[in-house]
């Protein structure tokens, strides 16, 4: 059996998007039962979250039963989620993040998504969003096809400077996380917090979104929108070896840096600024990680 094309890949994903987006619909707005994975109550995962991944996983198993699977949310069963996390990690890889902005889903506000991404080797070569403006639309692009919103092709915004003018997404704890420096001191642009990474990325792509900052994504966040925001012109650049140095994300993992199995792979954190080549670039040379120690001893 021949390898799918990229198309076809980011044909199904988009299917797959939009059916489990389907689902979330249906249950946007209704009472879900919700669990929380740490002990704080700040990371909820609901009905809706696992509804949407098992839809997902059982979709794509049936249609690529050779590729393998990476979702956000383990199985509930222990021994499953250690023998699927021990499994290696296959060349064609669909990195699920079946509910983004849970938080934003379980208060009622439009801003989330359903995140399906395909990586070959590590790469992302298809990726779709589905986010929940006009009753559901699909951001989708495939490597060397372009970028689209449903079906009109999109491109990023092309000022290569902060404005005033333009809106941007930085996390809400990026005081803690980020220094600006230079020209950035006074001009970051008109800045929002989303609470839905997969959500900004899908804005960016089409030029809603100046840019965005990602302090510390999983890979589930960002494997399908890297895709689409290459696509529409734009460019993902990643922090590097705990520096303030950025370069291109070219891949997630490849050859000696491939986890060994997809517990590993599902460890990936890398800072990330997303946008147009030139303001990515210009932004990452004026903006500085916060050491956090230091941080702590000049408060005390």
């Amino acid at each position: 059996m021949s390898d799918p094309t990229p198309q076809a890949l980011a044909e199904a994903a988009s299917r797959f998007a939009r059916e489990a987006g389907e689902i979330l619909m249906g249950l946007f707005g209704k009472q879900v039962e919700v669990d929380y994975k740490n002990k704080a109550k700040t990371d909820p995962v609901s009905e809706a979250d696992r509804a949407s991944q098992e839809f997902l996983t059982k979709a794509i198993n049936e249609k690529f039963p050779a590729h393998g699977v990476l979702g956000e949310e383990k199985p509930e069963d222990e021994e499953e989620a250690k023998r699927q996390g021990a499994r290696e990690v296959p060349e064609y890889l669909w990195v699920l993040d079946p509910l983004d902005g849970t938080k934003n889903f379980l208060n009622g506000l439009h801003v989330w998504g359903c995140s399906v991404g395909v990586l070959k080797r590590g790469r992302s070569i298809a990726g779709a969003i589905f986010t929940p403006e006009d009753k559901g639309t699909i951001y989708h692009a495939f490597e060397g096809g372009g970028a689209f919103r449903n079906d009109h092709r999109i491109e990023v915004a092309k000022e290569e400077k902060p404005t005033g003018k333009r809106i941007v997404a930085l996390p809400g704890s990026y005081w803690t996380q980020f220094r600006p420096t230079g020209p950035l001191k006074k001009n970051l642009g008109e800045v929002r917090a989303t609470g839905s990474m997969c959500y900004e990325q899908a804005l960016v792509a089409r030029g809603g979104l100046h840019y965005t900052l990602f302090g510390v994504p999983s890979i589930w966040d960002v494997a399908a929108g890297a895709v689409i925001v290459k696509e529409a012109g734009g460019m993902t650049l990643a922090r590097r070896d705990r520096t303030n140095r950025w370069s291109e994300l070219d891949s997630f993992f490849s050859g000696e840096n491939t986890p060994k199995d997809l517990d590993a792979a599902r460890k990936w954190r890398q800072s990330l600024l997303i946008g147009n080549p030139g303001l990515v670039q210009y932004i990452a040379k004026h903006i500085k990680k916060v050491n956090r120690r230091r941080l702590g001893r000049k408060s005390r």
